[in-house]
């Protein structure tokens, strides 16, 4: 651990299999400038997160972000080095939060998140290395000697970062996977308020209807059918059964449940039903498409 300033904390770990993520958050206020705790999950193979009744792939190089993370178990193939997490606490004088990431909100209405206790973001389809060598880099530093040089450079490149990550973000975020900032979302930007009701359909295991969606965001029933179309460009029942069908596919991925469980679970009265979307959307039946997904 290397200690930032007087009370900032710059911290790596790396984790195996088996292992639970269970990291502190921490906030701070010192000498008028506000301190914001941030974590950078990586995952260095292919790898299962689980937490309650969520369940999240990823695969080397794909990066979590978040306030702080509680209660991840870890599953993987490789038993040493499965993911590393780096939290620092990252220096800004507010309110001109935004400068770490230009004018992109995403992240700054993750900062500025009071109501929740918990909200990440999941950036996968990073192709580039930049991100990889930018957590190598305060790797590094953390297991430097407390130094005003390294401090500095500490908060740069977590700012490079964030930068990095929020490029072209709307090809690297999985909403699906991402929990976003409180349902207080209706003066957020576009990104939050598209993640944070997918992520709320998929938490629900897409069995919500509109008007439970409405009530729980504060929204009219028909201002909330307006922002589907205008954030998605579909419809609400259109976007349920998408996001059902993702959930779908990640399950018999990832999982043993029998098709009629995973049917169930998403709230299909019958199973041909079920089926029957599924192959409509994906063009190929549950079965194979668990076969194919398995021989990948």
């Amino acid at each position: 651990m290397y200690l930032i300033g007087k009370n900032m904390v710059l911290k790596y770990r790396s984790y195996d299999n088996n292992e639970i993520v269970n990291s502190s958050k921490q906030s701070f206020k010192i000498n008028s400038l506000n301190y914001f705790h941030m974590e950078f999950l990586e995952a260095l193979t292919t790898c299962i997160l689980s937490s309650g009744n969520r369940t999240i792939q990823l695969t080397r190089s794909d990066i979590i972000v978040s306030h702080h993370f509680k209660n991840i178990r870890i599953s993987s193939k490789s038993r040493h080095d499965v993911i590393r997490l780096i939290s620092i606490d990252i220096k800004y004088p507010s309110p001109l939060n935004q400068y770490l990431v230009a004018d992109n909100p995403l992240i700054h209405d993750m900062m500025n998140d009071t109501n929740k206790d918990l909200c990440y973001i999941c950036f996968k389809k990073i192709h580039s290395q930049i991100c990889h060598n930018y957590l190598d880099i305060l790797q590094i530093i953390a297991s430097k000697k407390r130094d005003k040089y390294y401090d500095f450079q500490s908060q740069r490149i977590s700012g490079l970062l964030l930068t990095e990550l929020l490029h072209n973000h709307r090809q690297k975020i999985s909403k699906v996977d991402s929990d976003f900032p409180s349902k207080k979302v209706k003066y957020a930007s576009k990104d939050t308020q598209a993640g944070a009701l997918m992520s709320y359909i998929a938490s629900h295991h897409g069995q919500v209807t509109l008007s439970e969606m409405a009530n729980e965001f504060g929204y009219q029933k028909n201002y909330l059918s307006r922002l589907c179309q205008k954030l998605f460009k579909q419809d609400f029942i259109h976007l349920r059964l998408n996001i059902r069908i993702s959930l779908a596919k990640e399950q018999l991925k990832l999982t043993t449940k029998s098709i009629e469980e995973i049917s169930n679970e998403l709230g299909y009265k019958e199973v041909s039903s079920f089926s029957k979307q599924f192959s409509q959307i994906t063009g190929i039946s549950p079965q194979n498409w668990r076969k194919k997904s398995s021989s990948d």
